[in-house]
């Protein structure tokens, strides 16, 4: 645990990220084996959860710091996080202790979650009375997920590549999907690559950077491919070497059971097969809202009636690897000519399509078609250069989101909560709220990005001097400020008191000039979705398989 302890405080201390790779690899080359695979467990997204519950944790804090639970909760108010909080309360017995990572997790952290809150209790205390005072925020930080170490998972597969001498994809690709420190050993991940490596897992996804200027400095429209961008889940379908198939979230999150239907195209495509691309939600007429899409995410195993209410299907657009072949090092050209190839030979019936290009001969028609994005039900275009090869993350150059403008709308602010990480002591958490035909203000939107720094402590110092009201975390304040958002799309929502919920919302500036009673109304929100007067929203435009409007 130590060492761990070490690491985490080093991490949190360096600015750097050559200077953090560097510490992890020299972690990586010193802990052991069992103690290093939680450390690739956790980096990788992987929390513990149902271990204890917060409010369990603040009454066992009390009882040990013998102070009242509602002071524990100012104290969690001003430190701004709690497992911050918990370690400098619980004080320190021991100087240091003798167990590593991972048998501080199996003994004092994973049987948490099998007992009852006196048994619970009792162990939390010996827990504390066993840690050291380096030692007792990291573990509080594992024990309530709050567990950030600023090492993204693409940095983490670089500094074991360098370990173990391989490369950062095929790292990624060996902790990618669902597994557990049980299932996987340091030793599987830094071993040279196998016979049948990753047959049943995603590929790192490839990933498209924002188009900040202006199209005609990419070069010729001829050396890029455009298709349009979707509104739907990024993943991938593959099929492995032995018959059976798998759905995989850009997440890493197998979503098969979601999405069964889908598995009904394994049987038709070859065995070590692997398509990227969309699901969307797809009826008769063609493609439909997000909105539509959403009814079917979380749900496991749906009935068929569902499937039949809400269908969708997948739409491909790159081909990864085929026949076992991984195509990734060919061009995006030879691979969309593979794919069509492929797609040729696959039944119409079936729930799998390809994605259509969009063929003009200048930036200039390009964009005017750009325009129709909203009428299509899409986001604007994506670009891919031709000679580009399938690369983990977002390489520039390579691929580009061309966004259709976002929608903007003024806001008050309503309501505002602490931030994590750096900001856990600052209010940066926004609830924003338009005018109703009752001349009150309904939130329809939260956001937390779009503010300088300087502008945050402003804000911060305003919500204190302000505060109206406090309902658990979330602090309301006079409504005086005025932010313009910026969004991508509205759908109506029966969860919330104005009938509406923003899609991507994040503050585009801060509106000095404008007063509160100058902030947007209701109406304006429906309007951009198409939606009437009482909320309800229409199918509106939608396209077809081959990019065809479909108006009905």
């Amino acid at each position: 645990m130590r060492e761990f302890a070490a690491l985490f405080h080093d991490l949190d201390s360096l600015t750097k990220t050559n200077d953090r790779l560097d510490r992890l690899v020299q972690y990586f080359k010193d802990a052991p084996g069992e103690d290093s695979i939680w450390v690739c467990w956790f980096l990788s997204g992987n929390r513990i959860k149902g271990a204890v519950k917060t409010g369990e944790l603040r009454n066992f804090i009390a009882a040990r710091a013998n102070l009242p639970v509602w002071l524990i909760e100012e104290c969690h108010d001003r430190v701004g996080d709690l497992a911050e909080t918990i370690s400098l309360l619980a004080g320190s017995k021991s100087k240091k202790s003798n167990l590593g990572l991972n048998d501080t997790i199996r003994k004092y952290l994973l049987p948490l979650r099998g007992q009852d809150t006196q048994e619970r209790k009792v162990l939390l205390e010996r827990t504390w009375d066993h840690l050291s005072a380096d030692e007792m925020l990291p573990f509080h930080k594992l024990l309530t997920g709050g567990f950030r170490m600023g090492v993204s998972k693409g940095n983490l597969c670089k500094a074991l590549a360098r370990v173990g001498n391989v490369e950062p994809a095929v790292i990624s690709q060996r902790i990618a999907g669902n597994w557990t420190c049980d299932d996987l050993t340091m030793q599987e991940i830094l071993n040279p690559v196998g016979e049948n490596e990753g047959r049943g897992k995603p590929f790192p996804f490839c990933l498209a950077s924002p188009l900040q200027e202006d199209p005609g400095t990419l070069g010729e429209v001829v050396d890029w491919q455009v298709e349009w961008k979707w509104d739907g889940i990024r993943a991938q379908l593959l099929t492995t070497t032995a018959g059976g198939g798998m759905l995989w979230s850009r997440g890493e999150e197998s979503i098969a059971e979601s999405f069964p239907e889908l598995l009904e195209c394994i049987p038709y495509l070859p065995a070590g097969t692997c398509l990227d691309g969309e699901i969307l939600a797809w009826g008769r007429e063609g493609l439909r809202s997000f909105s539509r899409l959403q009814k079917r995410l979380g749900r496991k195993n749906p009935s068929s009636t569902i499937q039949k209410k809400e269908p969708v299907c997948f739409q491909a657009y790159d081909l990864l690897r085929m026949n076992g072949e991984d195509l990734r090092s060919i061009s995006m050209l030879e691979r969309r000519a593979k794919l069509e190839f492929l797609m040729q030979g696959l039944p119409e019936h079936l729930p799998l399509r390809i994605s259509p290009e969009v063929n003009e001969k200048t930036w200039s028609d390009l964009g005017k078609r750009r325009e129709e994005s909203r009428e299509r039900g899409v986001e604007g275009f994506m670009l891919k250069r031709k000679n580009s090869k399938y690369e983990s993350g977002r390489i520039k150059g390579a691929w580009y989101k061309w966004k259709v403008d976002p929608f903007l709308a003024d806001m008050v602010v309503v309501s505002a909560q602490l931030g994590h990480g750096k900001r856990a002591n600052l209010y940066s958490d926004y609830s924003l709220a338009v005018w109703n035909e009752s001349g009150e203000l309904v939130t329809v939107a939260k956001a937390y990005s779009g503010l300088t720094n300087e502008e945050i402590e402003k804000v911060d110092k305003f919500v204190r001097k302000n505060i109206t009201g406090k309902f658990g975390p979330v602090r309301s304040v006079k409504p005086k400020l005025v932010f313009e958002i910026a969004f991508e799309g509205v759908q109506a929502s029966g969860r919330h008191k104005s009938g509406v919920a923003l899609r991507f919302p994040r503050i585009h500036r801060w509106r000095n000039d404008k007063k509160i009673e100058d902030a947007d109304h209701l109406s304006t929100i429906r309007g951009f979705a198409g939606m009437n007067e009482k909320g309800k929203l229409g199918d509106g435009t939608k396209i077809d398989s081959a990019g065809n409007l479909l108006l009905f």
